[in-house]
């Protein structure tokens, strides 16, 4: 499983058919979402999604009763330097676990520097999170 780091703190990230509903009932079509990653509000609300599945999926894979952080806590806790650190590079890595399965690695890849193209966000080599201008 994927992990997140927001503060120097590890959180599991999953992304799942749970996310995709609820992404799809908050913004209608899917799409929407890389133009949704341009506000903090937004990113940090998607960012909670992976977490808040992650965190289930690891209490019942090792029988543990750990609490997801809420989402006041994960807008609290991100930083820019955590956006500059790689979580680009953890929230694709998510996306990849979940679509890669449906499709292959060259095209789910593409999807997702897509889409965090048209967020007006890239991903160098590097992993650092850049914005375009």
């Amino acid at each position: 499983m994927v992990e997140i780091v927001l503060r120097g703190r590890k959180y599991p990230a999953l992304f799942d058919l749970q996310n995709v509903k609820e992404l799809q009932e908050r913004y209608s079509d899917l799409t929407q979402v890389a133009e949704k990653l341009n506000d903090p509000e937004e990113a940090a609300f998607i960012i909670w999604l992976l977490i808040r599945e992650g965190v289930e999926l690891d209490n019942e894979e090792h029988h543990k009763e750990n609490e997801a952080p809420s989402l006041e806590m994960v807008k609290r806790l991100i930083s820019f330097a955590d956006l500059q650190g790689g979580l680009a590079t953890s929230v694709e890595e998510a996306f990849m676990e979940f679509y890669g399965k449906n499709g292959s690695g060259r095209q789910t890849l593409k999807a997702m520097r897509t889409m965090l193209s048209e967020s007006g966000l890239t991903m160098p080599q590097n992993g650092a999170l850049t914005a375009t201008e």
